[in-house]
């Protein structure tokens, strides 16, 4: 019997969540009117499209450094064109395709001192922390991501967000 880690509730669905959205951003940019589509939100209070890619990249990022015992990359909010959404997304797949099973297994044992609000730190199993906030924060920008670019017309339905979840599977 195959026995399921924290390294398989983490880093595998990371992955797939940003194949997710590099798939549905390749989706959107064959579309006549893509160019616009990069500052498009789902409502006026809401961040952009490359919010979404930014802050979905940068949480994938923050729990696979979290969990194998690196310091995050300093991922700017600065993507401004499709390359750069998909330089992006390439740049935390390659990360994430080097982190150590192992060592996520170990590490997300442990507790680190995290931010909890704006005055307070609380030492935090890093394994909570990763499946508390970190992974909810990528499913729900990359989930914003594809929210966004429906609104605008892309023909995008619900396999073109879920196959890469399950592609290596079926």
């Amino acid at each position: 019997m195959t026995t399921f880690s924290l390294y398989d509730a983490t880093i595998t669905p990371a992955k797939a969540a940003l194949t997710s959205l590099k798939g549905i951003l390749t989706t959107a940019q064959q579309h006549p009117n893509s160019s616009t589509f990069i500052t498009s939100r789902i409502y006026e209070d809401m961040r952009p499209l490359t919010f979404q890619v930014h802050y979905s990249t940068a949480q994938a990022d923050k729990m696979a450094s979290k969990l194998s015992g690196r310091k995050p990359t300093d991922l700017e909010d600065n993507l401004s064109s499709y390359a750069e959404m998909h330089a992006r997304i390439d740049q935390v797949l390659t990360l994430l395709a080097g982190v150590d099973k192992d060592t996520v297994n170990t590490i997300g044992e442990t507790s680190a001192p995290t931010p909890i609000g704006q005055d307070r730190v609380e030492d935090v199993p890093l394994k909570i922390l990763a499946m508390a906030a970190l992974m909810p924060n990528v499913f729900f920008h990359v989930t914003m991501a594809y929210a966004i670019l429906r609104k605008e017309g892309v023909p995008l339905g619900k396999r073109d967000w879920s196959r890469p979840f399950v592609s290596d599977y079926i």
